[in-house]
Parts: structure tokens; sequence; C-alpha cells
């Protein structure tokens, strides 16, 4: 199943001058250019400007994006932004009571019910916006909630409860009771998670911050779309259990500092992998474009992602054909790699041989994965001369390389449930780590990590467990 969607944010209609007009009639021609690309519309708030009403125009042109790109209204997710809320001096006075608070994220969970509904009431023109526009209530009470779709689900996140003040970037706070409340209705399967919100994730109090992310993480939430900031930006956070990318829109309207920027993305769930394309508004040609300088990992004109949890599930088709090793670099690889890793390991560990083909089996191993044993088990040898002799390292460092791998190993042992998904995330896990410490191509470094663990498999403790028996935990 591929997920095809566009994120648009910050379009602050009523802002208007001759360059933004001319940029969104040209979007609505570009837009039917891309148009078999997108069934999904995101718009993560400030359609409004400065809290202003919302007119016949601001649906007018939505509408026109909506029949450009040929998608039904219950493809089109929105959630409101700090522009859409209506100032209020009672309310200034509240937020700021709250943000003054020893502890800014207990004093918003436990809001009573009237400053609740007070700081509420300024988004009343968005909510009365969204139903007479989406045909349905915006579960304001609810604060956050979550949209079930067939392959994926969206978590609206309303970022903007305290947001109608001055001096609250960097403090933004969601509620995260709320927010673990509909956090809660995601169902456990292999759908994909998008969580769509106003603010970015440095907007956020640092009070709240380091929660949310583990929120995020614990809940699967596999993409982050965001706005506010009026540039394009794009963020992996992968220091948790699961990884989620948060891609940054830019605005809808033209000014000396505003970048006018919105996203397309694919999801491919079936190889649990996508693709992220910036599009600007080049101000001086007055045309819509791909961008490719948005980051260094945009070089090429977009942005590739793996979603890594439901690779976990996603049978690994590991090459039939290794790379063809050259005996002496990889002597020397060998070598190197040795005193690197024996500047950060122990020793604990002891050799000790196991039958392959019950290893293979028990393993859930495929065959492909038993085909590349056999044919790098032809450089063994050179592995047990140099870690078998003091011919190059002294007698008690030969058990370095494979602590390192067993370690690795272990790591990894309960999080996948056969050989081949461990032994392709053992590989990326120990080029990741190694990668900016040894002069080798990916491919051939990922190579030379893979003859080690299949001779680790021969000779060390590792792959004895029976997978054929054994549930898989930290799903």
């Amino acid at each position: 199943m591929k997920l095809k969607w566009a994120h648009i944010s910050d379009i602050h209609y009523l802002y208007s001058s001759y360059e933004t007009n001319v940029m969104r009639d040209q979007l609505l021609k570009y837009l039917n250019e891309k148009k078999n690309d997108i069934d999904i519309l995101f718009i993560t708030g400030d359609i409004a400007h400065q809290g202003s009403s919302y007119g016949e125009e601001v649906e007018s042109f939505l509408n026109s994006v909506v029949t450009t790109i040929e998608i039904n209204k219950k493809n089109i997710f929105i959630i409101p932004g700090n522009h859409d809320i209506r100032r209020s001096s009672m309310n200034d006075r509240l937020t700021n009571q709250i943000l003054s608070a020893t502890n800014a994220k207990d004093e918003v969970n436990g809001l009573d019910v009237d400053t609740y509904q007070s700081l509420l009431s300024g988004q009343e023109p968005f909510f009365n916006f969204y139903k007479k526009y989406m045909g349905e209530d915006y579960p304001m009470d609810a604060l956050h909630f979550v949209k079930k779709r067939e392959g994926f689900n969206v978590v609206h996140i309303n970022t903007c409860l305290i947001a109608g003040t001055s001096g609250v970037e960097g403090k933004i706070l969601v509620g995260l009771n709320k927010l673990y409340d509909a956090l809660k209705q995601l169902p456990n399967d292999n759908s994909v998670n998008i969580a769509i919100g106003h603010h970015t994730i440095n907007c956020i109090h640092k009070d709240e911050k380091d929660s949310l992310l583990n929120r995020f993480s614990d809940s699967n939430i596999d993409l982050y779309l965001n706005g506010h900031v009026h540039k394009a930006a794009y963020h992996n956070e992968n220091d948790n259990y699961n990884n989620t990318y948060m891609f940054t829109s830019g605005s809808m309207f033209v000014d000396d500092y505003a970048d006018p920027i919105f996203i397309t993305g694919t999801i491919d769930t079936d190889a649990a992998s996508g693709e992220v394309i910036y599009h600007s508004w080049n101000k001086r040609g007055e045309y819509w474009h791909q961008n490719n300088s948005v980051g260094r990992l945009v070089v090429d004109g977009s942005y590739k992602f793996d979603i890594h949890r439901l690779k976990k599930k996603t049978e690994i088709i590991i090459e039939d054909s290794p790379l063809a090793i050259d005996e002496d670099e990889f002597r020397m690889f060998l070598i190197e790699f040795h005193t690197i890793v024996n500047k950060e390991t122990g020793i604990n560990e002891e050799f000790i041989p196991k039958d392959i083909t019950e290893k293979f089996v028990n393993m859930l191993c495929s065959s492909t994965l038993g085909r590349q044993f056999d044919r790098c088990s032809v450089y063994f040898p050179i592995i047990n001369k140099i870690l078998g002799t003091t011919s190059f390292f002294s007698f008690d460092k030969r058990f370095i390389i494979p602590d390192l791998i067993v370690s690795e190993y272990l790591n990894v042992l309960y999080i996948y449930e056969n050989g081949d998904l461990i032994l392709h995330h053992m590989i990326n896990n120990l080029f990741n780590k190694y990668r900016g410490q040894v002069n080798y191509s990916e491919e051939r470094l990922k190579s030379y990590i893979r003859i080690l663990i299949f001779w680790s498999i021969c000779e060390c403790d590792i792959f004895n467990e029976d997978k054929r028996q054994r549930t898989v935990i930290n799903q």
C-alpha cells in the first residue's frame, strides 16, 4: 500500500500582497501537475492571520486546492495554529500564571474546568470554521484526537492551548495527560502513525519535551508534521526505542522572512520506507519547483527514510552475491578495526563452536543467508590467523572483536524474530557506529562486518537461541 500526501502550513490567508496572490495562483497550477501523487492533505495551522475571522475567501482557496488535487474531504486533516486564536487579556493572564509555575507541565495537566474552557475559548473561531468546512465538530474538549483510516492513523495534536499570547516560544505546553489519552486510541497493528501539530518540537516547553518524545516513540509515531516557523526543515528523532521523522513545512505567503514551501510525501507500507519532497516558490522567477537545498540529506531532491519498526516485520532479502573481497585489504581492515575496538571494550568471552546448520534452523534463517555464510567462510582462516596467534596482537587481546559482536547480537536478539533480520540490523548498527572511524566505502565496510558476524556465528556463542519457540518482545 502507498500513502501519497501533501502538507501545507501557515497559510495566513488574509495576509495579501501581489507576490502572495501570484504565488497562490501558481500553486494551483503546480498542484494540478502533482495531483496523481496526492491522496491525502495535511494542514498544520495558521489558516487565519493574527486571530482574524475566517471569510469566504479562505474556504474558496482551500476548496480550490482540494478540487485541484481531486481528494475527498475525509482525507483532509487540519489542526489550529497560534494565529487561529482570538487573543484576550484574560487568556494572557492565565497563560502567564501557568508558565510562571514551578512545574508548568503539572500546572497545565491539572487545569480546572473553568480555566481550561477559558483558554480554549480563544480557539472558537477555528472550531466554527472547522465545523463549517469539514462538516463535523472538532473534538475540542479532548484537545487531541485520532482519526483512523485504512493503513494509517492521524493523531491531531492541538499545540495552541496557551499559544495565544506573546513570549511563549519554547514554552508551548500540549497537556500530556490529554495527549496520552488520545494516543491510547491508536491500534496496535502495522498501520503508519502520523501526528500533526502546529509547533515544532523545539517550541515545546522543556518540562514536556522529553516526555512528548517518549510518547511519540512508545506510541509508534512514525512522522510528525508541523509548521509555525515559516522555514522548511527535517529531523530524525532516533535516540529512542522507535524513530520519529519530523518534517516542517514553510509558509503559504510571501514576505522577506517567510519561505513559501510545501511538502509532498510517499510511504510504501510494504517496503516500510518513505520519501519526502520539498517544493519551493522562487520569489524572483515566480515559479514553483522541487527544492534540493533544505539540507544535506535532500541534495538529490528528496529525503528518503525507513520505518524501522515495520521493517522488523518485513522479510529482509539479503544480497545473494556479496562484494568480492581483496584478502590483503581485509587483513589490513581487521587489524585496523581491532585497534579501534580495543579502545572501548574488554575481554569476557571464549570461543564456543556450535553446529551451524542447527543454529540456522533454530534461528529461522533463510537459505539465502546460508549461501552467504558459505561464501564468506573462505575468509574465516584469515580471521583465525590474526586473532588466534600473537603475530598481530597479544594473546589476551584476541577476544576484543568477538566481544563486540556478541554485545551487538544481544542488543537486537529479542527485537527481531529471525536470523536474517538480526544479521541485517547488526550490520547496520555496527556500520553506523564505526563508519566515521575507518576509511572504507559503505558497501565494503558492510561486507567486512558481515564476514565478522558470520565468523562469530561459527566460532562464538551467538545464534544459539531457538526463535521457533520464543515470542519476540519489544514490538
